[in-house]
């Protein structure tokens, strides 16, 4: 459980840095967009925690967050990397 923790806090700072990254590159809508998905993928992450000790609901909330972090993730990543060969 604490493995796919850390897998979607590793997907909360890559969307931290596709953020800035796109912020350096002049493209605030993705920047926006990728500052937003951090912080719903930070919430995520620390109601998964709270939840994990209490309820006991098993992995699969979990799995399925991280499911989503990283498709949010290469999404993002995608957009930018072809905003950023556009002219």
């Amino acid at each position: 459980m604490l493995a796919w923790n850390r897998t979607m806090l590793a997907a909360v700072l890559g969307a931290m840095l596709v953020a800035l990254t796109a912020e350096r590159q002049q493209r605030p809508v993705i920047a926006a967009v990728a500052g937003l998905a951090a912080l719903a993928l930070l919430v995520l992450v620390l109601r998964d925690l709270r939840s994990w000790r209490h309820d006991g609901s098993g992995p699969w909330t979990s799995l399925l967050h991280v499911g989503i972090a990283v498709v949010v993730l290469a999404a993002l990543g995608g957009a930018l990397a072809i905003v950023g060969l556009v002219p």
